[in-house]
């Protein structure tokens, strides 16, 4: 008897990570923004980044990609970063990362991952061009690419050995495959193209990776290396309850939505985590730390699109908000941090 029970407990222990249970947090609070700029000239917004200076915003609008607000006051500081598909253009951008005095952004269709300095004065900023790399030589399609480390980088697509199964993640040295991470959370060929595009964020150190899902909320965070990529944990919040039919995914009605936008420190990931059959269900921001613990829910003032942080001042959030009336605003939220709002 003492033996079956044994085995019983064995067994619960290990199913129970597979269930998906809804995220609790220690903390739930309302909290309001303060508004920086509600005149910026965007359609759509891809990506965004915050130094300790400047808001850079990638976007397509008026024939480049790159809009630049000052921090302190959201005054517009020009635009930069033509599109194209010549040297030092961008046809169709799909990320940005901007660290110390280089930008970076990966374009999916040329399948490159360009490199621009920054060089800032009390009044204006420059960039320029320097190189690229490009992934175009390896079989295999690569959706998003960053420099994780000199000559070393981090992509989210095929590269490796020709397979037509899905891949994942991959370290890539400007020449050859050295590691590939290509587990799944899930089951079934239709669940796992919910990670075709999921959010992703890093901490500053680089040593650390958190993914989320948008179909569902399937949280997983990594552990980062210059030779591996190792899983640390997964967290399944929303089961994605989805098919796969000529080419896009298909929801069922009463799935909830997951991650729809992610930054991090070393300390946190900030999130925008729907928890709703409504996919436009933004208005929260949702803080976990790397253990997957929920830490605080702030209920916000608008909806959220695009969040970013600047490492030096994590009680800062920058925010891309969107309504159907005004379009995109940019917004600052001060938020707590482990010694409270700063």
């Amino acid at each position: 008897m003492k033996k079956l029970l044994g085995i019983l407990i064995i067994l619960c222990s290990c199913s129970s990570g597979k269930e998906y249970n809804e995220p609790q947090f220690v903390e739930k609070e309302e909290i309001r923004g303060e508004c920086l700029s509600d005149d910026l000239m965007i359609s759509y917004a891809y990506d965004m980044a915050v130094d300790d200076q400047y808001i850079y915003i990638l976007a397509s609008s008026q024939g480049k990609w790159v809009h630049v607000y000052d921090k302190s006051d959201g005054q517009y500081r020009g635009s930069h970063v033509l599109t194209g598909q010549g040297p030092g253009e961008v046809h169709t951008a799909s990320s940005l990362t901007v660290d110390k005095d280089k930008l970076q952004i990966y374009d999916q269709s040329q399948m490159k991952l360009l490199t621009y300095s920054l060089k800032k004065a009390s009044d204006s900023l420059q960039i320029s061009f320097m190189d690229d790399v490009s992934f175009s030589s390896n079989k295999g399609i690569v959706r998003r690419a960053w420099l994780f480390a000199d000559s070393l980088y981090l992509s989210d697509g095929q590269l490796g050995a020709e397979n037509k199964k899905q891949k994942r993640f991959q370290l890539y040295d400007g020449h050859s495959v050295i590691y590939s991470y290509d587990d799944f959370p899930v089951q079934g060929e239709d669940l796992e193209k919910v990670f075709l595009f999921p959010q992703i964020c890093f901490s500053p150190s680089k040593d650390k990776m958190a993914t989320g899902t948008l179909y569902g909320g399937i949280l997983e965070i990594f552990h980062l290396s210059d030779s591996s990529i190792s899983l640390s944990d997964v967290y399944r919040f929303y089961e994605p309850s989805v098919s796969f039919s000529s080419g896009d995914l298909i929801p069922e009605k009463d799935m909830k939505y997951g991650f729809s936008a992610m930054s991090a420190t070393d300390d946190v990931i900030y999130s925008v985590l729907i928890g709703d059959s409504d996919p436009n269900k933004l208005n929260n921001i949702s803080v976990f730390d790397w253990n997957g613990k929920g830490l605080i829910r702030y209920k916000t003032d608008k909806q959220i699109f695009k969040l970013s942080c600047y490492p030096g001042n994590p009680s800062e959030l920058y925010a891309l908000t969107f309504s159907p009336s005004e379009g995109f605003s940019l917004y600052l939220y001060r938020v707590k941090t482990n010694n409270g709002i700063q």
